[in-house]
């Protein structure tokens, strides 16, 4: 059952039982208030006869109060009328009409009578009337007045208004409920198109359609989600071309010293066959440098597979940024020299000691004044180390060719090789892609920060940020 149905199921549903409360709630509250207007009535009907009563017992020759009452009474429900002096025998009554047998009525069984007057429900011959009485208090005597209604009569005009006010009222609760059927197949519709839509395009996204795109219809929640998702798959689809880019050149740069390697054997083999064994050592040379360019891809390698595996650890000593910032300029020196670079180290200031892991850090900073030397083809690279407000930052600073901003914002992902296909970044091609995410990953283990600026022909500028107190870790 899709989302769809299930939306639809569960609204009708919850559309269903709210018209049904309603309905109930609207029935009991209108029966309330239709036989409290009938007992209002019935009571002034009382009343009203109480003041004829009065007037006939004070002026026997005035019936005509009588008649003037019966003619403007409009109610069918009166079965009789009397008025008579308390103990004694009616001085006037008159009989509407004698009422035949009729079922017990439901409505008055627990009939709430008025304040007024004394109410009560009997059966007489089968009969079943709503006697009620009014006793008007005189010096020398009581007047009693008395009427009697029919409570099938009573029963009949309640049950027909409450037909009329339900009909209207279940015409406007059918409309309604059309009306809520129609808004709930537009809200199922608006909530489980673009889910579907996203369900669709996830599904494809998994199956290696990477250029999936989800139509961003609003800016609601639906909207954030679809947008959420096309970000998903442009950043899996950047992934995708960095690893299949990684994956084909890593083949290409593995082979190159495995082969390296095969065709040094086989020379030194042919020069052992011809005894010329003083050609043999620079082989051997080669060897070990194709072997440490093979060892240094696999030793990136199993970096990434432990900080992958969260097994990296920091053996945390007392250094001097300083000091390994130097370091890393003398290891890079004679290959800038090569070049015709100048590589020089700045110092700003006193730098104290601070703790962290010499090795990782020293990791970074050659990681980072060897790519700045080995992509800069004239001019300079410096190294600032310097204070900074709450530790200490050291800044590589190169004349290189630039990198653009596409291109920056990616530099510190996996695999990630700055414009390995262009002309102007030809060593792009003997890295791997992984030092910068490596370094990333160090100086974030000890709390720091490491950032890069770059705009295209003008260098570029790697900063490290190492806080004056590391983390414990």
């Amino acid at each position: 059952m899709g989302i769809r149905t299930k939306l639809i199921i569960f609204l009708l549903a919850l559309l269903t039982a709210i018209s049904i409360l309603t309905s109930v709630l609207f029935i009991r509250n209108e029966l309330a208030a239709i036989s409290a207007g009938s007992q209002r009535k019935n009571l002034q009907i009382l009343l009203a006869m109480t003041e004829v009563c009065k007037e006939i017992h004070g002026s026997p020759g005035k019936s005509y109060a009588y008649r003037y009452f019966k003619t403007f009474l409009k109610t069918p429900e009166i079965v009789r009328v009397s008025c008579e002096k308390a103990g004694s025998p009616p001085f006037m009554a008159d009989e509407y009409y004698t009422p035949s047998p009729e079922p017990r009525s439901r409505y008055f069984k627990t009939f709430s009578p008025p304040g007024t007057g004394t109410w009560e429900t009997r059966v007489e011959n089968g009969v079943e009337i709503l006697k009620a009485s009014f006793k008007t208090r005189r010096p020398a005597f009581d007047i009693v007045t008395r009427v009697d209604f029919s409570t099938r009569l009573i029963q009949q005009e309640i049950e027909s208004s409450l037909r009329h006010s339900s009909a209207n009222f279940f015409i406007i609760l059918s409309l309604s409920f059309a009306i809520g059927c129609i808004g709930i197949l537009l809200i199922t519709r608006a909530i489980a198109d673009p889910i579907q839509a996203m369900a669709e395009a996830a599904r494809r996204i998994g199956s290696g359609r990477l250029d999936q795109m989800i139509p961003v219809t609003g800016k609601d929640e639906m909207g954030a989600l679809a947008s959420e998702l096309n970000d998903m798959a442009r950043k899996l689809k950047e992934s995708e071309e960095i690893r299949r880019d990684f994956v084909s050149s890593i083949t290409h740069d593995l082979r190159s010293p495995v082969t390296g390697i095969e065709l040094c054997a086989d020379i030194i083999l042919n020069l052992c066959g011809k005894r010329e064994h003083e050609r043999i050592p620079e082989q051997v040379v080669s060897i070990n440098e194709h072997s440490q360019r093979l060892n240094r891809f696999i030793d990136s390698m199993l970096e990434v597979s432990r900080i992958e595996s969260g097994k990296v650890t920091l053996d945390i000593k007392q250094l001097n940024l300083e000091d390994l910032a130097d370091r890393a300029v003398r290891a890079f020196r004679t290959y800038a020299s090569q070049k015709g670079l100048k590589l020089e180290l700045i110092v700003g200031g006193d730098i104290p000691d601070t703790r962290g892991d010499p090795d990782r850090l020293y990791q970074v900073l050659a990681n980072i004044v060897g790519n700045a030397v080995k992509f800069t083809s004239s001019g300079s690279v410096s190294v600032f180390v310097e204070a900074a407000p709450g530790g200490q930052r050291v800044r590589v600073c190169d004349t290189g060719p630039g990198i653009n901003a596409s291109e920056l914002k990616n530099i510190f992902s996996k695999y990630y090789r700055i414009s390995s296909g262009k002309r102007e970044y030809p060593s792009a091609r003997t890295g791997t892609g992984l030092g910068l995410f490596i370094a990333k990953f160090i100086i974030e283990l000890h709390g720091g920060t490491i950032t890069a600026e770059s705009e295209e022909g003008k260098g570029s500028v790697f900063s490290v940020f190492l806080p004056a107190r590391s983390p414990d870790l």
